[in-house]
């Protein structure tokens, strides 16, 4: 249950980090 909301909290504040990172190379 815990590592649900960490990784929610995690994906919310790393969204455009991990957006730009990880959709760029998808993109590429």
């Amino acid at each position: 249950c815990d590592f649900i909301e960490f990784k929610h909290d995690n994906i919310i504040m790393n969204t455009s980090q991990f957006t730009q990172s990880s959709w760029a190379r998808h993109v590429q």
